[in-house]
């Protein structure tokens, strides 16, 4: 287990383990580091070498939710949703130490939407975002993210409304972030719009979703 989390780390694979370090040794990049962004200067950024950087952190960070966060989206990336989902039960269980729930990308029940989408169960999904609308409702990426799994489910006329509903948040959003020096003066509002109208017109024109879905305003991207 690892400080109050109920989670064992997983089995070590020596191979990965030797490469891992050995990079270490060559760069000093630490494992935070490894966990977020792969290997740096190598094209490696897989789910077991996250993983394994994700664990080596957490034994001397236990307490770091973020790295949670991201520990569970490589356990998924992974194709081990239990172990992903039995992540975002601790994090719920303990409080989320260390970070924001009421922030839409902190929050392990937004992750645990998210995980039910990208493992088919629209159903779930919808019906998790529905519960957290009170709360998320004023976020354009919520706002998206309902719409992409209306249109996923085949509802078209619903995900084109939700769709404009997004761009009115951002809208909204971007208005709010006028001036802002803590960071989001840095996103490019008009491409996250541009992305989102497309999707829009896509399903106008009665196409299946073919999007992303970011967890953070900045993850919208033209495509």
């Amino acid at each position: 287990m690892i400080g109050d989390f109920a989670v064992a780390p997983p089995a070590i694979d020596d191979a990965l383990s030797e490469m891992v370090e050995s990079h270490r040794t060559q760069t000093g990049q630490d494992y935070a580091a490894i966990l977020f962004f792969g290997l740096w200067g190598t094209v490696d950024c897989s789910p077991e070498v996250r993983l394994y950087a994700a664990y080596r952190h957490l034994a001397d960070h236990p307490a770091d939710g973020f790295a949670w966060l991201e520990a569970s989206r490589a356990h998924l990336e992974n194709g081990d949703a239990a172990a992903a989902e039995k992540i975002l039960d601790e994090l719920v269980r303990l409080g989320c130490p260390e970070l924001y729930p009421e922030l839409y990308s902190e929050d392990p029940e937004v992750h645990r939407a998210y995980l039910a989408a990208e493992t088919g169960d629209t159903e779930r999904a919808l019906a998790l975002l529905d519960r957290l609308r009170v709360k998320h409702d004023d976020s354009p990426v919520y706002r998206y993210f309902l719409a992409s799994l209306l249109h996923e489910s085949g509802d078209l006329p619903a995900a084109v409304v939700a769709y404009g509903e997004a761009l009115e948040a951002l809208e909204t959003f971007r208005l709010e972030a006028e001036g802002d020096e803590g960071g989001l003066g840095e996103v490019d509002f008009a491409a996250a719009a541009a992305f989102i109208a497309g999707i829009r017109t896509a399903a106008e024109r009665g196409h299946p979703f073919a999007g992303i879905r970011p967890l953070d305003i900045s993850g919208f991207r033209e495509e």
